[in-house]
């Protein structure tokens, strides 16, 4: 391959990954070190050490895009919720006293105007996708504990749906009493396993 044919497909490529980076929703990455790698990959292709370095900066700003989504989103999200940055993309979490009542699948009143501000944040971001999942604590009967951590996040995916978010970004998982955050043995500990968790991610668009 010459060098200016070289020069043309590393120009070409770039391109592609701007282009894809720089839409949230079109590629799995989050952050900059995606984009920076991918970069660097394409730079390589402009000439060895230096070309890599070249493309390296330029793919972290193209991967770090989709991070500005997300960040902006999180910003948004923390008025009315608990939310963090992960690996993947942001988590929000809900304790089950604000949503529902003991080992009811009721929403309450308070949880149904909480979600309703949660839920008008969601349907802004069409590129999302919502994995809602319904933790309990131990206390019990494990079967029936399954069971209504499903009913709960059923529950909140109605909500979400009402107010505009599309099915199709929405998986629903009971998780039961498998994924405990804290001890079981005390109240408090209880309560934090009591939750509902939203993981939020940008996956490739069908």
């Amino acid at each position: 391959m010459t060098r200016s044919t070289k020069t043309t497909a590393a120009a070409s490529l770039l391109l592609t990954l701007l282009a894809g980076c720089a839409t949230a929703g079109r590629d799995t990455a989050i952050g900059a070190g995606v984009g920076g790698a991918a970069g660097a990959g394409v730079g390589a292709l402009l000439g060895g050490k230096k070309g890599a370095l070249i493309g390296l900066g330029v793919g972290a700003l193209a991967g770090g895009s989709v991070g500005l989504y997300l960040d902006k989103q999180r910003k948004e999200l923390e008025r009315v919720a608990e939310v963090k940055k992960t690996e993947n993309g942001l988590l929000v979490q809900m304790k089950n006293d604000i949503l529902f009542d003991t080992g009811s699948d009721a929403l309450k009143a308070e949880g149904i105007v909480e979600l309703n501000k949660m839920a008008d944040i969601l349907a802004k971001y069409s590129d999302d996708r919502v994995k809602i999942q319904g933790h309990t604590d131990a206390v019990g009967d494990t079967k029936s504990n399954q069971s209504l951590s499903e009913r709960r996040a059923k529950a909140v995916k109605t909500v979400l749906l009402s107010r505009g978010v599309q099915d199709k970004q929405i998986e629903v998982y009971g998780l039961g009493e498998s994924k405990p955050v804290a001890d079981n043995a005390s109240p408090a500990g209880r309560a934090k396993n009591r939750r509902v968790e939203l993981h939020i991610d940008v996956p490739n668009p069908s």
